[in-house]
């Protein structure tokens, strides 16, 4: 049997995303579309038919394929910089953490899967694809355009980025699921998820000095540590890629936990 969510506005603007923001202003503008229509203001050309998107129910398979298809992102992410041998000098001992990390997430994926499987859901074997669209390929393309000189650290940071994006994921899914038991388990793979961002933190910046939050004396930027913030932080994740601008700056990207737009619901498939 399929348990509905208790999963509420606010809980889903929490997670991320302003899907709901979104379609509320589009309901605003309701009555205003229709006094444009009345006056037949003219225009060129026909305008194409819309399909309405199918409904969708938020419950605990939705929420937990969502979860697995983040493992199978870090998975197709680890496997792509290992491919390129982007794990080079500085940074050649996260080559070995990512073999090791990437069959973590195998077995984290099939545990989830398990679990969708017995609620009477279908497992879901593939990357998220809006996760994919909206942060890994732009961040890939930074990271591999010519002149990139920063190309194995950036490698490291998505990969560090991705584990605390995953870390953040079953944390904020913890609240929301019904059953205690899947609680517990959001608990033990997000754990983990957290246990790797760390060792990636702490090959970019090792030692004691930036286990904490620390800021970089010439540019500002906040550096990469290996407790970023006290448990319990859901804001976005801002990580930094690509060749250095004429003042030193990389280009930014922020990336945020699923919203209802990139959940994988039960009619999405691989």
């Amino acid at each position: 049997m399929t348990n509905t969510s208790n999963f509420s506005r606010r809980e889903l603007l929490r997670i991320g995303g302003i899907g709901a923001i979104s379609t509320a202003l589009l309901a605003a503008c309701g009555n205003e579309a229709g006094v444009v229509a009345d006056k037949a203001i003219a225009s060129l050309g026909t305008v194409p038919p819309t399909t309405a998107l199918a409904e969708a129910e938020v419950t605990d398979i939705v929420l937990l394929r969502t979860a697995a298809s983040l493992e199978y992102n870090a998975i197709d992410t680890y496997k792509w910089a290992l491919d390129d041998g982007l794990f080079t000098g500085d940074y050649a001992e996260a080559a070995e953490a990512a073999k090791r990390f990437s069959d973590d997430h195998r077995l984290h994926a099939d545990a989830i899967n398990k679990i969708v499987v017995s609620l009477g859901g279908k497992a879901h074997t593939c990357a998220n694809e809006r996760i994919d669209r909206l942060y890994i390929q732009p961040a890939i393309k930074l990271i591999t355009t010519n002149g990139n000189a920063d190309s194995s650290k950036d490698a490291v940071m998505l990969a560090h980025a991705l584990e605390s994006l995953a870390a953040q994921t079953h944390q904020g899914l913890v609240p929301v699921v019904m059953s205690p038991e899947i609680r517990g388990e959001m608990i033990r793979i997000g754990g983990y998820a957290a246990r790797r961002a760390v060792i990636l933190a702490q090959i970019l910046n090792p030692g004691l000095a930036l286990v904490g939050p620390t800021v970089d004396a010439t540019t500002g930027a906040t550096n990469v540590a290996s407790v970023p913030s006290a448990f319990g932080g859901l804001a976005s994740i801002k990580a930094s890629f690509g060749p250095a601008n004429s003042e030193g700056a990389k280009t930014a990207l922020a990336m945020e936990t699923p919203s209802l737009n990139g959940l994988v619901y039960e009619f999405v498939t691989c």
